[in-house]
C-alpha cells in the first residue's frame, strides 16, 4: 500500500467517524425514541440542543468530505462508504429533522370544533382535559387522543389578552395550561416540544431559545441557570421553593403562570357545556392524497405514540428507563390530582375524594390556604378549589364551583396537575 492510499484511507476514517459521531450525539440526545435504550444526562441533552446547528454543520461537511473521497479514490468498497453515510444520515435525521416534524406543535393554526360537531370525529367516553380562556363560557377540551403528537397547543387568550398554551405529555398522562406573554421585546412566546426526561416532557421557547425546562415544573430553566451562576443543568431539574425564586428575581419575571384545568370525558364535556369547543389534531384527524408521504409518515408516527402511551398506561414499568426517584407510597401509574400552594404540595386520588364524605368532599390547609377537593357525581370530575374561610364545607360541589347550588362559585386552584401518573 503506497503512501498515498494509506492517507486516503485514513482521511476517510476520520471524516467517517465525525460524521457518524456528531450525528450520534444529535441522536442519542434529541431523537426521543433513543432513550428506550440510552439514559442520557440531563447536561449532555441541553449542551447537544443549544450546539445542535454546529453539529449538524459538522456532520453534513464530514460526511460530504467522506463522499468526496471515496469518490475520487475508492480507498474503500462501496458498501462500506454506503453503511458510514448511511448511518450517519439516519442519525442526523432522527436526531435534528425528526423531532420537529414528528411533534407539530399549534400555537398558530389549532383547530376546534364546535361540540355539535364533535361525536362525527371522536367517541363519547375519551377523556380531556378542560380550560376556560376569554368568555368563561366557552371553554375549551383538548382529548389526550388529540393534543398527544402536538404536545403543545395555543388554547387562546386570557380576558386580559394574555396568550395561554396548553401543553401535554403523554408518558406523564398529564395537560398543564400556562400563560405565555410576550418578551419584553415583543417577541411572543412560542412553547414547543424538545425531549423527555425521566417521563415528562421538556419544553424549549422557540422565540428566546431558552429551556422552559419540564413541563411539569414549568420554570425557565436557562435564565435560572445564568442567574444562579450554575454549571449544570442537574441544579434545575426539581422546581426550586419560592424563596430561592425570589432570591433569582424570577416571580416577576420569566416564570410561567398556570391556568386552571381539570378533567373529565368527552360526553360529559358536551353536556356540561353545549357551547364549548374541542381540539382536533388536524393533520391525525385529515390526512389528505394531497400529501400521501406526510399522510403515510402521520399514520406511522401516530402508531407508534398510540402504542407508546398504551405500554406506560397498562405497565408498572415506565416505557422509558429514565425515572431516578421512585415513591411507593402508592401504586405505579395510579392517578392522582397533584397541586401545590407555595412550598407545599399534596396528591390525592378520585378513590380518597370520593369516600371523604357522602358527597365527595374532603377539606384540607395547604400552605396555610384553605382548599376543598370536590368529586362532582353529575359531571364525572374531580375539582381542586380555594375555600372562601376556614369553615369545612361539607355540601355538594359542582363542576362551576357552586356549593349545594349557590351562586357564587368557588375559584379553582391553578396549580393542580389533573390525573397525572403517580
Amino acid at each position: 500500500m503506497s503512501l498515498t492510499q494509506l492517507m486516503n484511507r485514513i482521511a476517510f476514517g476520520v471524516t467517517g467517524a465525525v460524521a457518524v459521531g456528531s450525528s450520534g450525539f444529535l441522536f442519542r440526545d434529541l431523537a426521543d425514541i433513543s432513550q428506550w435504550v440510552i439514559h442520557t444526562d440531563r447536561d449532555d441533552v441541553f449542551w447537544t440542543f443549544q450546539y445542535r446547528h454546529t453539529l449538524t454543520a459538522l456532520s453534513v461537511v464530514s460526511s460530504a468530505a467522506n463522499s468526496a473521497i471515496w469518490y475520487n479514490t475508492k480507498c474503500f468498497p462501496l458498501p462500506l462508504w454506503a453503511a458510514v453515510n448511511g448511518t450517519s444520515l439516519f442519525l442526523f435525521f432522527s436526531g435534528y429533522v425528526n423531532p420537529a416534524f414528528m411533534m407539530r406543535p399549534r400555537n398558530k393554526n389549532a383547530v376546534f370544533v364546535s361540540n355539535d360537531k364533535i361525536f362525527d370525529l371522536l367517541k363519547r367516553d375519551e377523556t380531556v382535559i378542560v380550560t376556560q380562556v376569554g368568555d368563561s363560557e366557552l371553554p375549551r377540551a383538548f382529548p389526550d387522543s388529540q393534543v398527544l403528537r402536538p404536545h403543545v397547543v395555543r388554547a387562546g387568550t386570557t380576558k386580559t389578552g394574555v396568550p395561554v398554551t396548553m401543553t401535554y405529555c403523554g408518558l406523564t398522562h398529564l395537560g398543564m395550561a400556562f400563560e405565555t406573554p410576550p418578551h419584553k421585546d415583543g417577541k411572543d412566546m412560542e412553547l414547543a416540544p424538545l425531549t423527555q426526561l425521566e417521563n415528562n416532557l421538556v419544553l424549549v421557547d422557540r422565540a428566546s431559545g431558552h429551556i422552559f425546562g419540564q413541563q411539569i415544573n414549568g420554570v425557565d430553566e436557562t435564565r435560572l441557570l445564568d442567574t444562579i451562576a450554575g454549571t449544570s443543568q442537574n441544579v434545575t431539574k426539581r422546581r426550586p421553593t419560592q424563596e430561592q425564586l425570589k432570591v433569582c428575581h424570577l416571580l416577576e419575571t420569566e416564570l410561567p403562570k398556570e391556568v386552571a384545568s381539570w378533567r373529565m370525558t368527552l360526553d360529559n364535556f358536551v353536556r356540561t357545556y353545549p357551547k364549548g369547543e374541542v381540539f382536533i389534531n388536524d393533520y391525525k384527524m385529515y390526512k389528505g392524497i394531497r400529501k400521501p408521504i406526510t399522510s403515510l409518515y402521520d399514520v406511522f408516527i401516530d402508531a407508534i405514540f398510540e402504542t407508546t402511551v398504551h405500554l406506560q398506561a397498562t405497565q408498572k414499568e415506565p416505557i422509558f428507563p429514565t425515572i431516578q426517584h421512585v415513591d411507593d407510597r402508592l401504586p405505579p401509574k395510579e392517578l392522582v390530582w397533584a397541586f401545590n400552594v407555595g412550598n407545599d404540595y399534596v396528591a390525592v386520588t378520585e378513590r380518597f375524594v370520593r369516600g371523604s364524605s357522602p358527597n365527595g368532599v374532603h377539606n384540607l390547609l395547604v400552605g396555610g390556604m384553605p382548599i376543598v377537593a370536590a368529586w362532582d357525581s353529575v359531571a364525572c370530575s374531580l375539582g381542586i378549589w380555594h375555600r372562601p374561610s376556614t369553615d369545612l364545607i361539607k355540601d355538594i360541589v359542582d363542576i362551576r364551583g357552586r356549593v349545594n347550588g349557590q351562586k357564587e362559585p368557588l375559584e379553582r386552584l391553578s396549580t393542580v396537575k389533573n390525573g397525572a401518573f403517580w
